[in-house]
C-alpha cells in the first residue's frame, strides 16, 4: 500500500515509524520495477519468437493484456490519480519546480 509523503505527516512521528514506512514504500517501488524489468524481457521474446516462428501477429495480445495489468501497478504505486486531483497539487508541484530551480541555478533554498 502505497504512503504519500508530505511535510505534514511526519511532524511529531517517530524516526523509526518514518524509516519504517520509507522502507515499505521502497519495497512497493521495487516490485514494480521488477516486474517492469520481467514484461519487458518476456514481451520481446514473445515478439522474437512471433517474428521468427509465426505468419500470424499473436504477441500483441500479451503485451497490451500485461500492459494494462503495468499501468495499474504504476498507477497504484506512484499515486497518479490521486496525486494529480488531490487539493494541494499545485503546490507540490510549485514547490518541486523551485526546488529544481534552485538546484539548477545553485542558489541555496530559503531557511524556514
Amino acid at each position: 500500500m502505497p504512503v504519500v509523503a508530505d511535510d505534514s505527516s511526519a511532524a511529531g512521528m517517530p524516526e523509526h515509524e518514518i524509516m519504517r514506512r520509507a522502507q515499505r514504500r521502497l519495497a512497493v517501488i521495487k516490485a514494480f520495477y521488477g516486474h517492469l524489468a520481467v514484461y519487458i524481457a518476456v514481451n520481446t521474446m514473445l515478439h522474437l519468437i512471433n517474428l521468427f516462428g509465426s505468419r500470424h501477429y499473436w504477441a500483441i495480445w500479451p503485451l497490451l493484456g500485461w500492459g494494462i495489468a503495468i499501468a495499474i501497478q504504476a498507477a497504484s504505486t506512484f499515486d497518479w490519480p490521486l496525486r494529480l486531483l488531490a487539493p494541494d497539487w499545485e503546490q507540490r508541484k510549485l514547490r518541486q519546480l523551485m526546488d529544481a530551480e534552485r538546484r539548477r541555478t545553485g542558489i541555496d533554498p530559503p531557511r524556514a
